[in-house]
């Protein structure tokens, strides 16, 4: 499984020149710079967790023939050294080819690519610290004692498969979230300039100074609209009492939906546009061997600079489309890419780690997809195909990365 791999990685996504193109700040390494990321690229592809583990599967005899083994501690001093550029270029390299494949699978409304930007905690600890971690207070037990912790904004895209991840980015002490996150856009204006043109982002994101500048650079926004934004919620919601929702019933789901245009509760930002979804769905679930309905609610608002040429079903969709981020990106990666582990506390070292398992993330998503054949992997889990791909790590050598 991992010769192939490494076949399918070096004929279709060009591996041979993302390998090569990495670059670090080391004096007279011993070890090249292609060694390192591949070894992190492969603990990422087979799902190890951790450095430790890593180095025991490749001092295997067949896990190098003709290139030097890194320690865990060689690898940690090297990503804490590395050029994050070319890593970030190797994601769009990956990104661009995707699309031009046709390898991404969309949606309904495909007339627009859709990305998200949020934020994530990777770890904390109470004895442990940088130069960059934030810092909070926490009770232990009848003691306050210091938190440190780092959190990330990461930007995906979402409404598609696989869910394509571009960008990293740490979150400062004594900094927001949404200051983060600006820092990104800033930087894949210039990277992805045509790639994706709308955002879907959390409440947390509807400020005006981020609006603006995010507006200037070209993207359109959908973002939720909650009570917190009371001048904006309170005019859309006056409105709403005084137009009549549009009502559809299908499949056992009511939905009433409304769409407001010309909102200038934001004067600085232009007229701006509100939709909102309310919905009633009735389900069976089963308890204690006997079947039982119950009604789900739920009732969504956005705020969205999108024009009125926008079907209003395509921003109910795309609004929601927010939470792959959460699902099938902070969710997946946590659970089952070691994404929250601390493989070296250095601030460089973490997004180094973090982009390469993105890249990892996405290349085996299209190897498990495009590559094998149905009854390869018909029934079966990425989980248990990763497993075979750690399997092989102890029967095949992995120089076929780097040369048939």
């Amino acid at each position: 499984m991992l010769g192939r791999l490494a076949e399918y990685l070096r004929k279709k996504w060009d591996f041979v020149a993302i390998i090569e193109s990495q670059r670090d700040r080391r004096n007279k390494a011993q070890i090249p710079t292609a060694n390192i990321f591949l070894s992190v690229f492969v603990l990422f592809a087979s799902r190890l967790g951790s450095l430790n583990s890593l180095e025991q599967h490749l001092r295997m005899p067949r896990g190098w023939k003709s290139l030097t083994v890194p320690s865990a501690d060689t690898i940690g001093y090297c990503l804490r050294k590395f050029d994050l550029e070319h890593l970030r270029d190797s994601l769009s390299q990956v990104a661009h080819q995707a699309k031009r494949k046709k390898a991404l699978s969309r949606r309904a409304y495909k007339d627009q690519w859709i990305a998200a930007l949020d934020g994530h905690e990777l770890w904390a600890s109470q004895k442990r610290c940088c130069d960059h971690c934030c810092v909070r207070t926490v009770r232990l037990g009848e003691q306050t004692v210091k938190e440190y912790y780092h959190r990330v904004v990461m930007l995906q895209m979402v409404d598609l498969w696989p869910p394509l991840i571009l960008d990293f980015e740490l979150i400062l002490p004594a900094e927001d979230e949404v200051a983060a996150g600006l820092r990104i856009l800033r930087r894949v204006r210039e990277r992805y300039p045509r790639f994706f043109k709308v955002l879907t982002l959390d409440a947390l994101y509807l400020q005006r100074p981020f609006m603006k500048e995010a507006t200037n650079l070209g993207f359109e926004l959908i973002i939720v609209l909650k009570k917190e934004q009371t001048s904006l919620y309170r005019d859309a919601l006056g409105l709403m009492r005084m137009k009549r929702a549009k009502e559809k019933i299908e499949s056992g789901k009511k939905t009433w939906t409304w769409d407001l245009s010309q909102i200038n509760s934001w004067n600085e930002l232009g007229p701006l546009r509100v939709v909102r979804c309310a919905e009633q769905l009735t389900r069976r679930e089963r308890k204690a061997g006997k079947w039982l309905e119950k009604t789900v609610e739920s009732d969504w608002i956005w705020v969205t600079t999108l024009s009125t040429g926008v079907a209003p079903e395509a921003i109910i969709q795309w609004g929601h489309a927010r939470w792959d981020i959460e699902n099938r990106g902070f969710n997946e990666l946590h659970t089952h890419w070691a994404m929250d582990h601390c493989f070296h506390h250095h601030p460089t070292a973490i997004v180094a780690f973090l982009m390469i398992l993105a890249l990892s993330f996405g290349l085996t998503c299209f190897f498990f997809a495009r590559n094998l054949k149905a009854p390869a992997y018909k029934g079966k889990s990425r989980i248990f195909l990763a497993q075979r791909i750690c399997a092989t790590l102890a029967e095949e050598s992995i120089d076929p990365f780097i040369s048939p």
